[in-house]
C-alpha cells in the first residue's frame, strides 16, 4: 500500500455516483448481476471500477467536476474502508486533486476533500459513460463499447497535451 492509498483509506470517505443513475449504473456492474451474466454485457467487475472510468471520462473530456456537494444528488455506494482502493486510481485522485484545487488550496492534503473532488469528477463524467455504453448498436458487447471509449479517450487525452 502506498502512501496515497494510506492516506484515502484510513478512514471511511463516502464513495457516490449519480442517485438518478443507479438503475443503468447497476446493469454495467457485474457484481449487481444475477445468473449467468458475462463481463462482456457488464464490464465493470465493482461500482469502485465504474466510478474510476466516470472519473478519467470527465478528465479526459475537460468536464469539469460538478458545483454542488455529492451528498445533495448522489447516493453512497461504498466507503474508502469496505473497498480495496487500488494504488494507481489512489494516486490518481491526488494528482487530480492537485491539479484542480492548486498546491496552495487548504484541503489539497484532506483526504474528504480528495475523495469529495473524485465524487464530482464521477458525477460530472458519469452521464456521457452511461451514454457511450448505452449506444443501440447491437453488434458490440458493451464490454467492447467501454474498451473502444477507452481508447477514444486516451487519444484525446494524448493530444490535449
Amino acid at each position: 500500500m502506498n502512501y496515497f492509498t494510506t492516506l484515502l483509506s484510513s478512514q471511511a470517505h463516502t464513495l457516490r455516483l449519480p442517485d438518478k443513475s443507479k438503475d443503468d449504473i447497476e446493469r454495467y456492474v457485474l457484481q449487481h448481476q444475477k445468473g449467468s451474466v458475462t463481463p462482456e454485457r457488464a464490464p465493470f467487475r465493482r461500482q469502485l471500477d465504474f466510478w474510476a472510468f466516470a472519473i478519467a471520462t470527465a478528465i479526459a473530456n475537460g468536464t469539469p467536476p460538478i458545483d454542488n456537494a455529492s451528498s445533495s444528488w448522489g447516493r453512497k455506494f461504498a466507503d474508502t474502508r469496505s473497498v480495496q482502493m487500488p494504488d494507481g486510481l489512489c494516486e490518481m485522485l491526488a494528482v487530480v486533486a492537485l491539479t484542480i484545487l492548486g498546491p496552495e488550496h487548504e484541503g489539497i492534503d484532506d483526504p474528504s476533500q480528495i475523495i469529495e473532488l473524485g465524487n464530482r469528477l464521477a458525477g460530472a463524467g458519469c452521464p456521457e459513460l452511461l451514454k457511450h455504453l448505452s449506444d443501440p448498436d447491437l453488434r458490440i458487447t458493451t464490454l467492447d463499447k467501454a474498451l473502444e471509449f477507452a481508447r477514444a479517450m486516451r487519444s484525446e487525452a494524448r493530444t490535449a497535451i
